[in-house]
């Protein structure tokens, strides 16, 4: 391979590292349909679960981004589900309130209040999309109108009003039920809320979890997707009588690594130099196979351990380390990715892969098919870890904690680490615990820590390299 070809095959892969967040990139073509879409797409699903980097923003933004049910149809692959228009009942775009006057608000108002909000806003959403299907108390539409972001204005007035708004809500499920047409009502960034006071977003978890609960028996053509991370809605269950019972209405997106290693040949495909490359592949035994689907370009077939092993091998070479601590790359890359319960992010591979990309540009490399080593891999898990530990900080705020544990070195006395967490570190959010078991208990439950047998603390590769924490005979920096 030339040089100048291979600089633009890497160019390209870097883009892996951060296209999903690109604007110009249509999401149907990059976006991987698993199983667990197609039923969260099923209308006796209100609650799509969860972490973040998981895929479920990914999922919510192609809901907008498809032409129609039909086009849904063809890119989930799966005929059942249903014709249905899509509304956007809360997200971080315009169309609804800011965070910081929700927080506000938050902190003061009653449940009944929050329920309010959550009812109306509802109603609005509905009457915008759907001008024709319900009618807004006018009191209440002008107030909102009026003072669409401050909610102590407008709230008292639907409070005021909530027969009428609640018969509204009755009446658009009766004229959809007339037009036998289905809605979905959807909500996604519900993190958001509260991140300086999570109590506040546990209040406003719990007020729409108990709304659609109560929904979800009454309304038949109306329906809720709620976007949700796992630890929200344990939260929420602890609000009110019942909340259980969403579990069973619920579905979680989860990753495989056989699903992993295709989502990266996903987006690989879409780029035309990467395709030349894969198509290189899509020969002989355990070949990369790919199929093009009309406007969703193309699809990777089936990844088993075999073809994951060949893709892996000839992308960055078949072993990584050496000597005893020699292991094929293919196995390599999700071990170092997973978290300490084996959760594995699409986000983390995909940066793994791209950041990679980018540290073999800066050196040459030996003819063949070969795009990057094992030493640039070795690099970029670090980037990686990094990128993965900011994300998971904006999620959790216990899990600045960790930064205590900068610099020691693996594995852990159970004692010191308690004793290390339950310290506060500069600049962390006010109202953390400071009982450190309890915070041992919660990073452990998160999958950011693992206790082993003997009692030990360890911390995943995924986690370690970002917080700073060492390994007793880990492999040494690259370069």
């Amino acid at each position: 391979m030339k040089s100048q070809e291979r600089l633009q095959l890497l160019t390209a892969l870097e883009k892996l590292s951060h296209r999903e967040s690109e604007n110009t990139v249509d999401l149907e073509k990059i976006f991987l349909p698993l199983p667990s879409h197609a039923l969260a797409l099923r209308p006796e699903i209100v609650i799509i679960r969860g972490g973040r980097g998981a895929g479920k923003s990914a999922l919510f933004r192609l809901l907008s981004a498809v032409d129609g049910p039909k086009q849904l149809r063809r890119l989930i692959n799966d005929d059942r589900i249903p014709d249905a228009k899509w509304i956007e009942a809360f997200s971080q775009s315009h169309q609804h309130p800011d965070v910081t006057p929700l927080d506000q608000y938050g902190k003061e108002a009653s449940s009944e209040a929050l329920r309010t909000f959550w009812m109306t806003h509802l109603l609005l959403r509905i009457s915008e999309e759907m001008p024709t299907l319900v009618s807004v108390p006018e009191q209440v539409r002008n107030a909102w109108m009026q003072h669409r972001t401050d909610l102590q204005s407008w709230v008292p007035v639907a409070q005021a009003h909530l027969g009428q708004v609640s018969q509204a809500l009755d009446q658009a499920e009766r004229a959809l039920s007339l037009k036998k047409q289905l809605v979905f009502a959807t909500y996604d960034h519900l993190d958001r809320i509260g991140s300086f006071d999570p109590s506040v977003r546990r209040r406003y978890v719990g007020a729409l979890l108990a709304l659609w609960l109560s929904y979800s028996n009454r309304y038949r053509q109306l329906r809720a997707k709620i976007f949700l991370r796992d630890d929200l809605l344990d939260a929420g269950e602890l609000g009110f009588p019942d909340a259980s019972k969403l579990r069973a209405r619920s579905v979680s997106i989860e990753w495989d690594v056989e699903s992993l290693y295709r989502a990266v040949v996903r987006h690989m495909s879409q780029d035309e130099d990467l395709h030349t490359w894969l198509s290189r592949l899509a020969t002989g035994r355990h070949a990369v196979e790919l199929t093009k689907h009309g406007e969703f370009g193309w699809y990777p077939g089936p990844m088993p351990e075999t073809t994951q092993h060949r893709f892996a091998t000839l992308l960055a070479g078949e072993v990584m380390g050496t000597g005893t601590k020699k292991g094929y790359t293919y196995r390599w890359i999700p071990n170092h990715l997973q978290d300490a319960q084996g959760r594995i992010v699409p986000r983390s591979m995909l940066c793994l892969i791209g950041f990679a990309g980018r540290e073999a540009s800066k050196h040459p490399l030996g003819n063949g098919l070969r795009l990057i080593t094992p030493q640039d891999l070795l690099e970029s898990l670090q980037e990686t870890s990094s990128t993965r530990v900011g994300e998971i900080k904006e999620e959790y705020e216990l899990v600045v904690r960790l930064e205590n544990l900068r610099g020691r070195r693996l594995l852990l006395n159970p004692d010191e680490v308690i004793e290390d967490v339950s310290h506060p570190v500069p600049n962390e959010k006010p109202g953390l615990s400071t009982d450190g078991r309890a915070v041992v208990d919660e990073l452990v439950r998160l999958g950011v820590i693992s206790i082993r047998p003997d009692g030990r603390i360890d911390v995943p590769d995924i986690y370690r390299y970002g917080f700073g924490i060492l390994r007793k005979g880990g492999a040494a920096r690259a370069r």
